[in-house]
């Protein structure tokens, strides 16, 4: 049977993870959209509060989900901002079970375009983002993507982009094997601090796989028998 495999759709408010997430898996891969789970409850449970439904979303539904999947053994995928660390608690648990993971970054060069794109899918009848989210989602993906991205089998860094507006998708970076195996020219700042970091990490594991563990001998002065002093 061959290896599952999990895809995560990463990164900050308008980046493109909706729009572009089923055209880079197989097809009929399943895909989680949060966003997508809170609108269906909202429309089922319009007076609830947005906060106990984005728990519910967060909490039991993705839970399911995560273990619906699993139990398949299926290939799948699911997009987050990656605001907090707790991702990596799901991660780690489809890679207990067997799972290759494979984690797309969509980004955006400013947050002003974080903003940007909100208000254009808002302007088109998407769901809004409060300005205290955009800025915490945009700010917390990039440290998270920074401090865990060595614990995925692949990272792509992906240039954010827009069916609607005619944009393709494009890498800025590949990393796999623990190197960098493709690298686009005139990166952005967010992605050349992660790159340099990736170099780093790189050239830390060179060192550590060079380093020859001493050989230990047998101390001339013992009996191997008795553990007493040679006479």
């Amino acid at each position: 049977m061959d290896q599952p495999e999990l895809f995560v759709f990463a990164g900050p408010n308008g980046a493109g993870k909706s729009t572009l997430s089923s055209s880079m898996v197989p097809p009929g891969t399943p895909i989680f959209d949060g966003d997508k789970e809170f609108i269906l409850l909202k429309k089922q449970f319009p007076g609830l509060d947005s906060g106990n439904l984005y728990d519910a979303v967060n909490g039991h539904i993705f839970s399911d989900w995560k273990e619906t999947m699993q139990n398949r053994n299926t290939t799948c995928a699911f997009e987050t901002n990656f605001r907090t660390e707790d991702i990596m608690k799901s991660v780690n648990e489809f890679k207990i079970n067997g799972y290759s993971t494979r984690l797309f970054f969509f980004g955006l060069d400013d947050i002003a375009m974080s903003f940007e794109r909100v208000l254009l899918r808002v302007a088109k009848g998407g769901h809004d983002v409060s300005a205290d989210n955009i800025k915490a989602n945009y700010k917390e993906s990039l440290i998270n993507l920074q401090k865990y991205y060595h614990a995925f089998e692949q990272v792509i860094l992906m240039k954010a982009a827009s069916k609607e507006n005619g944009q393709g998708v494009s890498v800025y970076l590949k990393f796999a094997g623990g190197k960098i195996i493709d690298e686009s020219v005139n990166l952005p700042h967010w992605v050349n601090r992660i790159a340099i970091d990736m170099r780093t990490f790189v050239k830390q594991m060179k060192v550590q796989q060079d380093i020859v563990p001493p050989k230990h001998t047998q101390n001339p002065g013992r009996s191997l028998g008795s553990g007493g002093v040679k006479r």
